[in-house]
């Protein structure tokens, strides 16, 4: 019987508006950093915080897809849950904008630092979210399904760079142009993922927050992370081949419990 490390209960509350009632979302804390600690998923996804990343180096190519699969959706999905219920909360306040409070305004301003626009419309464009299918296309390109040295030691999927030595990071082996290069450390992966949406939200991928306003069709989307990988159309391509090969897009209906 697989074992499992489920230290506690977390309650990760998420304003649904800014006066009313909170919604919530009870995660399960998985502290094991074996293959067999990782759960199997179904159409219903338990909420699984991983605060370790599980090395999938010694696995075949079958079994380390799907184990990094049963790793990344309840991390992906409770990043989305946050994100969404947060963009919730600003579409509710931009309803009446002339009757906000000093502490909304302040909320929402706060908001627009973090996202670096300037307008509503703007921000609630950089808060969307995309199909899971995506997300894991890319996680499994930039972390090697599973195997990178930063995914293994930092949590870090999608190898994001650390420009801030008061923030928690590594050193990467490689220098670019005689200059150490550093990734950020995350506690667990909802946080390596929940910065990714933020690096889309804010990156050079105004095509693709455009698109994905207006559809979630996974292949008229993926042609707008070109700016993503200096390998630019090849980068596009593999995301693409990956999705279709691995049929990823039957993952973009799967929900966390208690979700409709």
């Amino acid at each position: 019987m697989k074992k499992i490390y489920l230290l506690t209960l977390l309650l990760l509350t998420l304003n649904a508006c800014s006066e009313g009632e909170l919604k919530t979302l009870s995660s399960i804390e998985v502290s094991g950093n074996q293959v067999k600690d990782i759960f199997e998923i179904t159409e219903r996804v338990a909420p699984y915080v991983y605060t370790s990343a599980i090395d999938l180096s010694s696995l075949d190519v079958q079994k380390k897809k799907q184990a990094f699969i049963n790793l990344m959706i309840p991390s992906i999905l409770i990043a989305k849950h946050e994100l969404e219920q947060e963009r919730n909360k600003v579409l509710e306040l931009g309803i009446n904008p002339h009757d906000l409070s000093p502490s909304d305004e302040a909320y929402l301003s706060a908001l627009q630092k973090k996202y670096k626009c300037t307008s509503h419309s703007e921000l609630l464009l950089r808060m969307r979210t995309h199909p899971t299918s995506i997300v894991i296309a890319q996680a499994a390109i930039e972390s090697g399904w599973g195997t990178s040295r930063f995914y293994k030691d930092a949590n870090n999927v999608f190898g994001v760079w650390s420009y801030d030595k008061n923030e928690p990071r590594m050193r990467a082996s490689e220098a670019r142009e005689g200059t150490s290069v550093y990734v950020k450390k995350y506690d667990s992966l909802p946080e390596s993922i929940a910065s990714y949406f933020q690096t889309i939200a804010r990156g050079p991928y105004a095509g693709f927050r455009e698109k994905r306003n207006e559809t979630n069709e996974v292949f008229e989307l993926t042609p707008h992370l070109l700016r993503y990988s200096e390998l630019r159309e090849v980068y596009v391509e593999r995301v693409q081949e990956l999705i279709k090969y691995n049929q990823l897009e039957r993952y973009d209906s799967y929900l966390l419990e208690g979700n409709k």
